[in-house]
């Protein structure tokens, strides 16, 4: 079992690698999504009809039934599961959603540094969707995989969702648009969809970025432009929109340069992320993130824009 006490401190920029096996090849995923790793019993699985391919089925765990999924039919590898074999099931939460993902083996955890990741459309272009990217880890580029968009392929409803009409009608429409919304994000997908809702809602000025590092640097840049009296401080953003898992820069670590620079602290930060929970919450405030959400709750994010921005009298004074 993977101990949920493996604790990094908050704004460090570091992760921690779970390595496993799928055939002959080394992939990783974040720590902070893993509850437990367990043998898989196969006498416990329960077929599902009509189901996606990599589904396998249902499975009991701690009393109660979750998805198990096939990573090597998800991500088209040739040795797909077949009875009989010995195979480990990595369960995770993340989405506020349990998950079991089948795998051959686990290897080991390694803590890095989002510095040395490297994002695969930098390299491929943004037709690899279900890897995010890789690290090298003792001569081996370990490839990190994207479980949110495998799980969105799989199971639409997981996705990034619209926003309702109610949501996207309200009368605050006018004033949303004069709201500047920075966005970090380093999944493609996630990004296009977020702004192409946040636009519907009203929020049209928003800029986006692939990493915390670049949204960092764009702060930074801004921040220098601002005179002495501070007259160009609308040139600021109101408030940065931040995913947690990114190369480069983490968001963790980006809210809180934000947040001790006294040039910067007045932007407003959301947290937006797969991986919110109660230990996350925590780790969000330590850095001091004004709220935190998890994906995919587009309507939330919305209604907490509305409330820490057109209610702000640091926004509209």
């Amino acid at each position: 079992m993977v101990s949920q006490e493996i604790l990094l401190e908050s704004g460090t920029n570091e992760l921690e690698l779970l390595t496993f096996v799928l055939g002959n090849q080394s992939f990783g995923l974040n720590v902070l999504k893993v509850q437990s790793i367990q043998q898989y019993d196969s006498s416990a699985l329960t077929k599902i009809p009509m189901a996606h391919h990599a589904m396998l089925g249902m499975i009991l765990y701690r009393d109660k039934t979750i998805p198990l999924i096939d990573l090597h039919a998800a991500l088209d590898l040739k040795n797909k599961y077949e009875a009989g074999d010995k195979w480990i099931v990595i369960v995770t939460e993340f989405n506020n959603v349990v998950n079991g993902f089948l795998v051959n083996d686990v290897n080991r955890i390694y803590r890095l540094n989002w510095e040395n990741f490297i994002p695969l459309d930098r390299v491929v272009g943004s037709c690899v969707k279900s890897i995010t990217g890789s690290i090298r880890i003792d001569d081996t580029d370990i490839m990190v995989v994207d479980l949110e968009y495998i799980l969105s392929v799989i199971s639409p409803n997981l996705a990034i969702s619209d926003i309702n009409d109610e949501t996207a009608n309200l009368s605050s429409r006018m004033s949303r648009e004069e709201v500047q919304v920075f966005f970090a994000e380093d999944s493609i997908t996630i990004r296009s969809n977020v702004i192409r809702i946040l636009e519907k809602a009203g929020y049209k000025n928003v800029r986006s970025f692939e990493d915390g590092q670049q949204a960092y640097d764009a702060l930074v840049a801004l921040r220098d432009q601002v005179d002495t009296n501070g007259s160009d401080m609308a040139k600021l953003p109101h408030v940065l929109i931040s995913d947690i898992e990114m190369p480069q820069l983490d968001g963790l670590s980006l809210c809180k340069k934000i947040k001790t620079d006294i040039q910067l602290d007045q932007i407003i930060v959301i947290m937006f992320s797969s991986l919110i929970n109660t230990q996350m919450l925590f780790k969000c405030k330590s850095v001091g993130a004004d709220n935190s959400i998890a994906k995919p709750e587009m309507n939330r994010l919305v209604a907490m824009l509305d409330e820490l921005c057109l209610d702000s009298s640091k926004v509209f004074p």
